[in-house]
């Protein structure tokens, strides 16, 4: 069955679909809006919907936006039941202060997995925002999430931590950061502060609000540095420190460079 050039239509979904990302559970006879500007086919043979060309998705003050939205579905006791959305091209997900970004969304009902990949991702709250050059996922089951692919975070303090790969989890009454792990080429950095540190691994911990440091840390203050094989970030004061490895025996190793003082008949810029 096909509809053509439909602008506008507003139908009843299937009663599943509101427990995607944007869903309230308990609202299950709740309307969904949608808008396309080219077509909507219903594969029923294949069990499958179709939208095409700037689609539009609203339901309970969640709004999807994607050229191309596919919704598959199965028949169970006498009914549809959704198992999976799929958006793609310029995909934009907003829900109140959160938004998610990228060119293709995927979202399982069943195991509640919400996976953003391409070129480019990026997922922003006030709590701070995220993005990725390969995938970000998000398991509300398990309350995790994890993003790989030159990630960036920035929290809401302004620092930013680069790394290839990170994973963190979630507290499942409100969903706020727990803690999260950091790996390769880590840069956790404030600006405002001219502070920056590396290391290959990174553990932050939301109670202590302290990244742990391991393996080539090196801690930038100003002109100075700091080697070491640990080392901890205090994102409440922006201060780092190395730690000494009596263990192994491996040494801390400090650069300090002298700052220069201006003279009074300098000329300043």
């Amino acid at each position: 069955m096909h509809i053509n050039k439909t602008l506008i239509f507003t139908f009843i979904f299937f009663s599943s679909f509101s427990q995607v990302v944007w869903g309230n559970a308990n609202n299950n006879k709740s309307e969904l809006t949608v808008e396309a500007e080219e077509s909507l086919e219903w594969f029923e043979k294949e069990k499958y919907y179709l939208a095409r060309g700037n689609v539009i998705l609203k339901k309970d003050g969640v709004t999807l936006r994607a050229n191309i939205v596919k919704a598959d579905y199965i028949f169970k006791n006498g009914e549809n039941i959704l198992k999976k959305i799929i958006a793609k091209e310029k995909v934009i997900l907003t829900k109140e202060n959160t938004q998610a970004t990228g060119q293709k969304m995927t979202y399982d009902l069943e195991d509640k997995i919400a996976k953003i990949t391409g070129s480019f991702q990026t997922f922003s709250s006030p709590s701070g925002y995220v993005e990725s050059k390969k995938y970000i996922i998000f398991n509300d089951l398990k309350n995790k999430a994890e993003a790989e692919g030159d990630v960036k975070i920035i929290l809401s303090n302004k620092t930013i931590i680069h790394a290839d790969y990170v994973k963190a989890n979630f507290k499942p009454k409100n969903k706020s950061l727990k803690n999260a792990v950091a790996k390769g080429n880590v840069i956790v950095e404030n600006k405002a502060k001219s502070r920056k540190s590396k290391a290959d691994v990174g553990v932050y911990n939301s109670d202590s609000e302290l990244i742990q440091l391991s393996g080539n840390v090196v801690i930038f203050n100003q002109k100075s540095k700091l080697y070491g094989s640990k080392g901890v970030t205090n994102l409440k004061t922006g201060i780092s420190n190395i730690i000494g490895d009596l263990k192994n025996k491996k040494r801390v190793k400090g650069i300090f460079a002298p700052i220069k003082k201006q003279n009074k008949g300098d000329e300043t810029d």
